[in-house]
C-alpha cells in the first residue's frame, strides 16, 4: 500500500511538471488523432485528479479538491493567453475538467461511497 505521504509528494511533483509543460514554449507534437492534444490533457488531469484525493481526501471533501483542480486547470488556461507562445482553449479546458470529473467519481466508486 503506498502511503498518504507518497501521493502528497506525487502530486505536487505532478502538478509543478503539469504546470511547468503548461507554460513553457514546446515544438509541436506529431498528432496521429485530431483529439490527441486533447486525450493528452484528458489523461494527464484525471491522473492529477485521482493522486490529489488519494494524498487529501481524508482531509478534504472529495468535491472541494476537485474544484480547487478545475480552478488550477483554468488558471493555467487563462495564463497561456499571456504568454505570447502558447494560448488559452476552451476544449482543453473541458477536456481537464471531464478527466478531473472522471477521476473523482471512480475514486468514490472505487471507495465505495
Amino acid at each position: 500500500m503506498i502511503s498518504v505521504t507518497t501521493y502528497k509528494i506525487a502530486f505536487w511533483f505532478l502538478l509543478t511538471a503539469v504546470g511547468t509543460l503548461s507554460m513553457v514554449a514546446l515544438q509541436p507534437m506529431p498528432q496521429m488523432l485530431n483529439w490527441q492534444d486533447k486525450l493528452h490533457h484528458f489523461l494527464a488531469y484525471t491522473g492529477l485528479c485521482w493522486i490529489l484525493l488519494a494524498a487529501y481526501e481524508k482531509q478534504q471533501k472529495i468535491w472541494k479538491l476537485t474544484i480547487l483542480l478545475i480552478l488550477f486547470g483554468g488558471c493555467i488556461e487563462f495564463a497561456q493567453s499571456y504568454t505570447g507562445y502558447r494560448q488559452a482553449d476552451l476544449m482543453d479546458l473541458l477536456a481537464n475538467i471531464a478527466g478531473i470529473l472522471v477521476a473523482a467519481l471512480l475514486y468514490r466508486v472505487r471507495r465505495g461511497s
